[in-house]
């Protein structure tokens, strides 16, 4: 469902007819189309429900892309656009090392938090937070990797025999899986 807005005639700052996406809370933004262009409409105070029509001022270029720019029923990149940049690129490497910290800035751009809902004003960044939780799991991965050398023969390489290595082991695969 995309926003569509009408024009209305008003004295001074242009004002248009715009229909709710979904239902939103007051101070919202998000972007809507007139007349090709994209604009960003705040929804006024109390919320909205979706599929009503408020007023908002029309100030063009504020919003996102311009409307021919935005594919419809198709991705705007190709599968190994990724590379477009070089083998150094930085969304590059933090999807190969650092998956949650990516999605965390990806989420933050759509103004979500951290568990996929709708963000409200005051809550955490989704990229602080899961890139905190990658770096927990990274300590913790490391942390277990160390507890298991000490349940290793030194002679043999193996395992000792009746330590709690496979244990551990478990829960740290586990835990990495996770």
């Amino acid at each position: 469902y995309e926003p569509m807005a009408v024009a209305v005639a008003d004295k001074g700052v242009p004002m248009v007819e715009v229909s709710a996406p979904s239902d939103l809370p007051g101070g919202y933004v998000f972007d809507a189309v007139a007349n090709g262009q994209t604009f960003s409409v705040t929804v006024p105070a109390g919320g909205v429900s979706r599929g009503q029509t408020f007023r908002a001022p029309f100030e063009p270029g504020g919003g996102g892309l311009p409307a021919p720019a935005v594919p419809k029923e198709r991705w705007k990149d190709g599968l190994f656009d990724c590379c477009t940049f070089g083998f150094c690129h930085t969304t590059l490497w933090m999807a190969i090392c650092c998956r949650l910290a990516l999605l965390g800035q990806v989420q933050n751009r759509l103004r979500l938090n951290w568990l996929g809902e709708r963000a409200h004003l005051g809550d955490q960044s989704p990229f602080k937070v899961l890139l905190g939780i990658s770096i927990f799991a990274m300590v913790w991965s490391q942390l277990f990797s160390s507890l298991l050398k000490g349940y290793i023969d030194p002679s043999t390489g193996l395992p000792i025999e009746g330590s709690p290595y496979w244990a551990i082991y478990a829960v740290n695969l586990a835990f990495s899986c996770a």
